[in-house]
């Protein structure tokens, strides 16, 4: 039997205020193309399915085709919430969609009860576990827990694990291995690690679906995996490939893994130079739509150098100016309060260009002070 496995999809994000719904739109169309290529028999979706937990109309729109799209295509549908996902508005509906073999576990209820699929080699179980805290987890249990590894491993006790079948549990928590896992900017960070589970919780389970991290990795083990987000939601991810974890199910202890590459409409990237080099290079390359951070390097003052790069790169995103070398930290000969308005602005111009302020620069800065009201030197 063979399975895709993504997640963290975020519908509905934004970047720096630009709306990612069409390369949603089309990344999950690629994703669909390529299920129906490879005929696959379900799909296995780890988490943060929209990015917040009230998503725009044009999100679940967007969710309610594509989920659409996989049912007419008999697929069967496993999907959970990540901590980005208001887990009840998740769980809407969740009863009915399951007669069309669409399976979905928002919000925990004190126990894991397996879905069952059969082929040729048995048995399949699939365990869906929501995004958990200690605190949705105590409520079921006799004892304090006071970590989120805790939690995962008591949930987990209470699953009567058939050995002999083939078990898949989906997941959305920080894992990690021996207090490692690759993370992005784009992800969620919780101080001191106190949301860090352990791999080795997992270790009876064939296959561990994982969402939460955005880098496509193994976790301990091959067959525990974070399928990565299907596009690059910050500018730290541009040299991470996307893709798509294929799984197939043989015989027990028979995991054959695959990736498929997942191509953007509309890649991240950085470019990095003096603006005039930039722009002739974007003017060489007809434009670009990619979504852009640039960097420049340039000395001096710059004519809005955002509309100028706009021009020819619409779709940039931020731009930073990295100053050239590196300035000499000196003491202050006076105080801030006894420094002039012109003496501050003197020395915030030098260590922000590099140099001093030439002599006309400082006869305009005079002026402007002098028509504020600001009484000469």
């Amino acid at each position: 039997m063979k399975f895709f496995h993504i997640g963290d999809l975020h519908l509905g994000k934004k970047i720096y205020d630009f709306s990612m719904i069409d390369d949603q739109k089309y990344i999950l169309t690629q994703i669909l193309q390529r299920a129906q290529e490879e005929k696959i028999d379900g799909i296995l979706i780890s988490g943060d399915v929209y990015d917040k937990g009230v998503p725009p109309v044009e999100a679940v729109r967007l969710l309610d085709e594509f989920l659409t799209a996989l049912s007419k295509l008999k697929v069967a549908i496993f999907m959970i919430s990540g901590n980005h996902d208001s887990a009840y508005r998740l769980d809407f509906g969740s009863r009915l969609l399951q007669e069309n073999q669409i399976h979905i576990s928002g919000s925990f209820n004190g126990e894991l009860s397996p879905i069952t699929l059969k082929d040729d080699f048995g048995e399949i179980s699939i365990y869906l576990l929501p995004f958990i805290k200690p605190a949705m987890v105590s409520p079921y249990f006799e004892e304090e827990i006071p970590t989120y590894q805790r939690a995962v491993e008591l949930v987990l006790q209470r699953i009567e694990l058939k050995k002999e079948n083939r078990n898949i549990l989906l997941a959305h928590q920080f894992v990690t291995w021996r207090g490692e896992a690759e993370q992005s900017d784009s992800e969620t960070y919780t101080l001191g690690g106190v949301d860090e589970v352990d791999a080795t919780v997992f270790f009876e389970f064939d296959y561990v679906a994982l969402g939460h991290l955005h880098s496509p990795q193994k976790i301990g083990r091959e067959e525990i995996r974070f399928a990565g987000s299907p596009l690059a939601y910050s500018f730290s991810e541009i040299r991470r490939k996307k893709t798509i974890t294929v799984i197939e199910l043989k015989e027990k202890g028979q995991v054959q893994l695959e990736f498929i590459p997942l191509l953007p409409k509309r890649p991240l990237r950085e470019i990095k130079g003096p603006l005039a080099g930039l722009l002739e290079a974007g003017r060489q390359e007809g434009g670009s739509q990619d979504y852009i951070r640039g960097i420049l390097t340039d000395n001096g003052m710059l004519n809005d150098p955002m509309g100028q790069l706009r021009s020819v790169y619409p779709n940039i995103m931020t731009l930073e100016i990295e100053a050239q070398g590196k300035s000499e930290e000196r003491q202050l000969e006076y105080s801030a309060e006894e420094m002039s308005p012109q003496e501050l602005f003197a020395l915030f111009y030098e260590r922000q260009a590099q140099k001093e302020m030439d002599e006309i620069q400082k006869q305009v800065t005079q002026k402007a002070w002098e028509g504020l009201g600001g009484e000469g030197e």
